[in-house]
């Protein structure tokens, strides 16, 4: 069931956000390159008892869509999404999911083990965790 307005000014106001979000895209996708563009992944940071954990929402993506690297005590994930379903009769009604390249990066502080990093990728979700140092 969709909602209706029951006014002109409600009217209104539902075709400016709709041209608000058309416009962005446009100009987004113009500024990026045509649609291939650098994105963000969503990151939760946290510690718990002993553990330092970096997560990353990369839905859609397998392991081999990025690579985890370390320099000292810098995380950082880099990778690339792509656009699977691209043919030359598509026209996009909706394009709200994100595509293109992307890089992370997470300083681990001094009082965990960066050297103990370990990453686990399971339902779309990467999860690195960091013990704290032993000594």
């Amino acid at each position: 069931m969709a909602l209706q307005p029951n006014d002109a000014a409600a009217w209104i106001s539902i075709f400016r956000q709709h041209m608000d979000e058309m416009l962005n895209f446009i100009f987004r996708m113009k500024e990026q390159g045509g649609g291939h563009h650098e994105f963000s992944p969503q990151m939760d940071v946290y510690e718990t008892e002993g553990l330092f954990v970096v997560e990353l929402d990369l839905p859609g993506l397998s392991e081999k869509d990025f690579v985890v690297s370390q320099v000292g005590a810098v995380i950082r994930v880099d990778g690339l999404k792509r656009l699977e379903k691209m043919e030359a009769a598509m026209s996009f009604i909706c394009l709200e999911r994100n595509y293109g390249r992307f890089s992370r990066s997470v300083e681990i502080p001094s009082r965990f083990d960066a050297a103990a990093a370990r990453a686990r990728f399971s339902r779309g979700v990467l999860s690195i965790t960091v013990p704290l140092v032993v000594g």
